[in-house]
C-alpha cells in the first residue's frame, strides 16, 4: 500500500460543487438551454407514447414539436455561447489592463528601488567623507590652533642623531637589535 504522498496526483478540476450546485450554476448561466432540452425530451417522449398507441397524426405533431424546441434550444446554445464569448472578452480585456497595472506597479517598484540605492550610495560616501573628516581633525586639531609640538605631533628632536659618516649604513649606528646586537657591527 502505498502513501497519499507517493499518489502522483494531477491537477483537480473538480471545483468543489456538487453536481446540483453545478446544474443550478449552469441553469443560472444559461437558462433556455436546459428549459429546451426538457421540451425537446418531453416531446420525444408523447411522441414515443403516441406511436406505440398508433395515433399516426398526434405523432406527426410531437415529432414537429420536437424539432421545434430542439432547434430552440440549439439557437439558445449558440446565443448562449455567443453571449460568455463577448463576455470572456471584457474579462480579457480587464486580465490585460490588470498585467498593464502590475507591469506599471513592478517599473515603479523598480525605479523607486534604484533611487533608494543611489541615495544610500550618497549617504554612504558623506558618511565616509565626513568619518574621514573627522579623523583628520583630531590629528590636525592642534596644528590649526598652532601648537605643532604639542599632543598632535610628537617631537622628535634629540631621538636621532646627526648623521656623521658617510659610510653607507652608519645612521643606523644608535639602533639596537633586540638580542643584543646593534646595527653599526
Amino acid at each position: 500500500m502505498s502513501s497519499p504522498a507517493a499518489v502522483p496526483t494531477t491537477p483537480s478540476l473538480h471545483t468543489g460543487e456538487s453536481y446540483q450546485e453545478k446544474a443550478w450554476r449552469k441553469f443560472k448561466e444559461q437558462p433556455l438551454v436546459p428549459i429546451g432540452t426538457l421540451l425537446t425530451c418531453g416531446a420525444l417522449i408523447m411522441a414515443t407514447v403516441k406511436m406505440k398507441r398508433g395515433d399516426s397524426q398526434s405523432l406527426n405533431n410531437w415529432l414537429r414539436v420536437r424539432v421545434i424546441a430542439q432547434g430552440a434550444t440549439i439557437a439558445a446554445v449558440c446565443a448562449g455561447t455567443y453571449a460568455l464569448g463577448s463576455t470572456a472578452g471584457d474579462e480579457t480585456r480587464q486580465t490585460r489592463q490588470l498585467d498593464e497595472i502590475q507591469a506599471h506597479r513592478e517599473a515603479r517598484a523598480g525605479r523607486d528601488r534604484k533611487e533608494f540605492e543611489d541615495r544610500l550610495k550618497a549617504a554612504e560616501r558623506q558618511w565616509n567623507e565626513t568619518e574621514g573628516a573627522l579623523s583628520g581633525r583630531d590629528s590636525n586639531t592642534n596644528i590649526a590652533k598652532g601648537d605643532s609640538t604639542s599632543k598632535a605631533l610628537p617631537s622628535v628632536q634629540g631621538q636621532m642623531p646627526q648623521n656623521t659618516s658617510s659610510r653607507p649604513g652608519a645612521s643606523w649606528w644608535w639602533f639596537k637589535w633586540p638580542w643584543g646586537g646593534s646595527s653599526a657591527s
